[in-house]
């Protein structure tokens, strides 16, 4: 929708500006809103009634504290216990489905590991821990909101159709479509469903549910595992580019000479020297790729070669978090995804490579690990659908993810 000035869309601005307030300060009372908001206390009370009514607010238990005599207002907080948003990952060799609260607070989560062989075996599969996960809340009371799905790989930011999934060699898909055939043929919801790319979504979950909704400080949140891809947030918001394809980090060429070829078709790309795979890679060639919880093992009991694989890979890391940093100027860089996993043993030789490489540098992001480990992209893709809801399309700019923010 386009905003106007009608009285639907002030409506919508309005409770935004609410939602915002309420998030940004728990324990907000009407008679707070109304002064931040310069509204009347008539329309505060209309709209935060029509939340209170739709779950997104609750009231607080014990009243807001007032200096001096009087009645003490009641405060204003999230409602955590009704509403509902679904998220699932569509990983390369894995399938994440979670339930959690429009504050983060996560109500089912599954994770099955899987190998993607044909697209309507992977759907069904989907579709089956989805159901399940919507039982579960619907026999809880829960309201679902909506689906989110992150996929790895480019996705158009315009109508969410599902371009290139190159390490599943799925293209040109319509994947939402695809997804309401099966819900309907079940007899599921036809919830609203949004698709978004998986290192895109695991920033989001940083900028909605995590440390960094305190601040507008722009993050890049990179995403590592078979492939690799990054997430960009500035200060407005996450950063697409001019359809959806910003952050394709993982296929940006490292080594032009002589490179290893890519699931992209390139050679020397990122993914083939930070990776899962460039970590089986390095213990046993090209034989078929170890799982993280394989490597993690052989590193336990001491394994040379898995330690030296990180030590590698760490190093071209640390090179890519440089660039990084020249290019996108961050405060902070998140490192998530499956490899994330190793922690300390790949975090230790990734400084020791960005601080050589940044010797010059005068101001140096953040570098840290994720804050929400492998439920990250799957938490970020049921964030894009909170966004929607508290941002529809068309929202002035200078309302865009106020309502997700804290200063």
């Amino acid at each position: 929708m386009a905003f106007t000035s009608n009285h639907t869309d002030l409506r919508h601005i309005n409770r935004l500006a609410v939602i915002n307030l309420v998030k940004k300060q728990p324990g907000f009372s009407r008679a707070d809103i109304a002064k931040h908001t310069g509204l009347n206390k008539s329309t505060i009370g209309k709209i935060v009634q029509e939340l209170l009514d739709e779950h997104w607010l609750s009231e607080d238990d014990a009243p807001t504290p007032l200096e001096g005599a009087g009645r003490r207002p009641t405060g204003l907080t999230l409602n955590g216990d009704v509403l509902t948003l679904l998220g699932a990952e569509i990983g390369v060799d894995f399938i994440t489905v979670l339930a959690c609260s429009i504050t983060g607070e996560l109500r089912f989560n599954a994770t099955l590991p899987y190998t993607h062989t044909d697209i309507d075996a992977s759907l069904d599969q989907l579709t089956d821990i989805l159901a399940h996960a919507w039982q579960l809340m619907r026999g809880m009371n829960h309201q679902v909101l909506g689906l989110g799905i992150s996929v790895p790989g480019m996705v158009n930011a315009v109508d969410e159709h599902v371009v290139d999934l190159p390490n599943l060699d799925w293209h040109d898909l319509d994947l939402i479509a695809l997804l309401r055939e099966r819900f309907t043929r079940r007899d599921m919801p036809t919830w609203p469903i949004t698709v978004i790319n998986d290192a895109n979504a695991a920033a989001l979950s940083e900028f909605v549910f995590g440390r960094s909704q305190f601040s507008r400080n722009p993050i890049v949140h990179l995403t590592m595992g078979v492939g690799v891809g990054a997430g960009i947030v500035s200060e407005t918001g996450l950063y697409h580019g001019y359809n959806g394809w910003a952050g394709e980090l993982g296929h940006s060429i490292l080594q032009p000479i002589d490179g290893r070829l890519c699931a992209c078709g390139q050679r020397g790309c990122v993914e083939t020297l930070v990776s899962q795979r460039a970590l089986s890679r390095a213990i046993v060639g090209d034989e078929p790729m170890l799982s993280i919880e394989t490597m993690q093992r052989r590193l336990a009991q001491g394994d040379a070669q898995v330690k030296a694989g990180l030590d590698t890979v760490g190093h071209y890391l640390g090179i890519v978090l440089r660039n990084i940093a020249n290019i996108l100027n961050p405060e902070t860089i998140v490192i998530g995804g499956p490899m994330s996993q190793f922690e300390n043993d790949l975090i230790a030789p990734t400084l020791a490579s960005f601080k050589a490489h940044t010797a010059r540098n005068k101001i140096l992001p953040n570098i840290r690990l994720c804050e929400f480990g492998q439920h990250a992209s799957a938490l970020g893709a049921a964030a894009a659908v909170l966004t929607k809801h508290v941002e529809p399309e068309g929202t002035p700019l200078h309302l865009r993810h106020q309502g997700l923010l804290r200063k």
